[in-house]
């Protein structure tokens, strides 16, 4: 039986979103396991008895207010700790998702889990949504605010293997983020980057600009995780201003109720909503590693568990593992 770890802290209403949704997970995959890492207390008042559920307990979580580090040396009975613990110690236990701390998870699974023979960080990639109704895969979302030319060459090679496990009947384009598509534009770090990418075996299409991100113009944007970050939540204020304009709009001419209103706020509450996508997926682990948003809803650990499961079926891992040993 394949198994996932849950680790139940860090959500911002608390663990009942993060063990109901997951107890839905299960309903849906008839061949998963589930290990719950949390407050076992808290896990058996949605549980019962259950040979696909094992719990393992501890009531310590690393919280957004911490510094992050504190994983490196300590908190040995932190959720993330006994999560990648676990993780990497049992061969069933394909994956873990987690709404904690983006940063204990991103040092955690560098010091507890272990990344990919020649990796010194992973990245973090999230879907953004395009008006098209597709996605393009944003790599970094977060997890590393400064970057060498290298990390995003690299970044690049593991978005591309990231984009082809999601969709193997297509070649992803990939390009870089900077301040004009011509191949001279950027920063000093941007342009040493673009040199690189453009070397390797991907179809790079070159440099784009931040009003091409949500146009369909690349499958893969590249980028640090501190541009990343303000995209990624730009786009997120943007679904929620569109969604306030169409209501506001409507209840000005008093059509709240017409058909076309309510499937227009629909599709909008479906292009923007991360959590019915799943989470930001840690590329560079040697196992999956799934950050839930901290806004999570029952939807969301479904929506992971499944983004986990389709990764497993494609060989994601090894597809990272081949990328980088092609360009070490």
């Amino acid at each position: 039986m394949k198994k996932v770890i849950v680790d139940i802290f860090g959500a911002d209403a608390g663990p009942a979103p993060v063990i109901k949704g997951t107890l839905n997970a299960l309903e849906k995959f008839s061949e998963l396991g589930v290990v719950f890492i949390g407050s076992r207390n808290i896990i058996e008042q949605y549980c019962r008895e259950n040979d696909r559920i094992e719990i393992i307990e501890t009531d310590d979580y690393i919280t957004n207010e911490e510094n992050p580090q504190v994983i490196f040396t300590g908190r040995d009975n932190s959720s993330i700790a006994l999560g990648y613990k676990r993780l990497k110690s049992d061969d069933d236990c394909i994956g873990m998702i987690s709404a904690g701390s983006t940063g204990a998870l991103l040092i955690g699974s560098i010091c507890r889990l272990g990344l990919i023979k020649g990796l010194k960080t992973p990245a973090l990639s999230s879907n953004l949504p395009l008006y098209n109704g597709e996605t393009a895969c944003l790599v970094d979302c977060g997890a590393n605010i400064q970057c060498t030319a290298k990390d995003l060459m690299r970044f690049a090679v593991m978005g591309n293997a990231f984009r082809q496990s999601i969709k193997p009947e297509a070649t992803p384009r990939v390009a870089l983020m900077s301040v004009g598509r011509e191949d001279n534009k950027g920063t000093p770090l941007i342009q040493e980057a673009f040199s690189l990418i453009k070397e390797l075996p991907i179809n790079f299409i070159g440099n784009m600009e931040g009003n091409d991100f949500v146009t369909g113009y690349a499958d893969v944007i590249v980028t640090d995780g501190y541009a990343g970050n303000i995209i990624l939540k730009n786009t997120e204020a943007t679904g929620a201003v569109a969604r306030g304009i169409v209501s506001a709009v409507a209840e000005k001419h008093s059509q709240q109720n017409e058909p076309v209103v309510k499937e227009i706020l629909k599709e909008l509450t479906l292009a923007f909503d991360f959590n019915t996508r799943g989470g930001a997926t840690f590329l560079g682990t040697n196992k999956t590693v799934i950050k839930m948003h901290g806004c999570a809803t029952e939807i969301t650990p479904v929506a992971c568990i499944d983004q986990l499961l389709r990764l497993e079926a494609s060989g994601f891992s090894q597809k990272i593992k081949t990328a980088l040993q092609n360009i070490q």
